[in-house]
């Protein structure tokens, strides 16, 4: 199947007309995966016979499997349009998606929607790791790229678990910082919030973060109103993902989710996530 047709349509109509059958979903699902060279999920053997079934036989483990192995898609009892619709949407409102809708959209239970999103947040979450750190005194959690602290007196012991030595951190000014001792400071190249370049540009604007936040709250208590501490970060990686693909078409950011569809998460995995 063609891939290129996906930076053309611009409603969810659009995907419907060109996923019509469970089978073009796979289709396509195999050409992102294996690019017309199918390879055994279990063994990596590229020899792989295709059956008439549509599924596959791997002739080193002799072991059959489907194009839905080894990805977000595994052992699911869901249309394949269900997945590719539910995808679509996410990434493409610009304040998210909750799971009751999801669930009177699709007609399932909230449980199942709430599963379904879940598992689709953690592939938005960019897995290039950074070692620039922006310290924000702001509200609960731990991410990637960002440090949150809960209080100014938990600062200490935040940054020793989260912060990488050698990493550079961009702190406030206010005093909880700059009771930093100065060992953390060398060890972590803590910097002023506005350095310069020599051309005179800054090297990091914190207005860009405190944007960052402010989106996060509208999508929060906009769409969302609630949600757990523990799947706090998971709302962050969506977040984070509609920042950075602001200015790609629909068909674009639904083909980068399809670029990390090879990863299995299992129910456990998603009711209890580790950041």
């Amino acid at each position: 199947m063609k891939t290129n047709f996906l930076n053309q349509f611009k409603s969810l109509q659009a995907l419907e007309k060109c996923f019509r059958t469970q089978k073009m979903c796979e289709e396509f699902l195999a050409e992102k995966r294996w690019s017309g060279r199918p390879k055994c999920p279990y063994c990596g053997c590229e020899k792989v016979y295709s059956r008439k079934t549509g599924r596959y036989l791997c002739s080193e483990c002799k072991r059959s499997f489907s194009v839905l192995v080894g990805t977000i898609f595994q052992n699911t009892k869901l249309p394949l349009l269900t997945w590719f619709k539910a995808i679509y949407m996410i990434v493409n409102a610009k304040q998210g998606i909750s799971s009751s809708q999801l669930s009177v959209l699709f007609g399932m239970t909230q449980k199942t929607a709430w599963y379904i999103l879940h598992k689709i947040r953690l592939l938005l979450r960019d897995s290039e790791d950074s070692q620039d750190f922006e310290s924000q005194n702001d509200t609960i959690g731990e991410l990637p790229k960002t440090l949150l602290t809960m209080s100014p007196s938990r600062i200490h012991s935040k940054i020793a678990k989260y912060v990488l030595p050698g990493s550079r951190l961009f702190e406030d000014t206010i005093i909880c910082y700059q009771s930093l001792l100065d060992s953390e400071r060398k060890e972590y190249g803590v910097e002023d919030p506005y350095p310069l370049h020599q051309d005179g540009k800054n090297v990091h604007d914190r207005r860009i973060v405190d944007f960052f936040w402010i989106q996060l709250k509208r999508m929060v208590m906009g769409v969302y109103h609630f949600f757990s501490v523990l799947h706090f970060h998971q709302y962050v990686y969506e977040a984070m993902f509609r920042k950075q693909c602001v200015k790609l078409c629909n068909g674009e950011r639904f083909q980068i989710v399809f670029r990390r569809i090879e990863q299995v998460y299992t129910y456990g995995m998603i009711k209890s996530p580790k950041p």
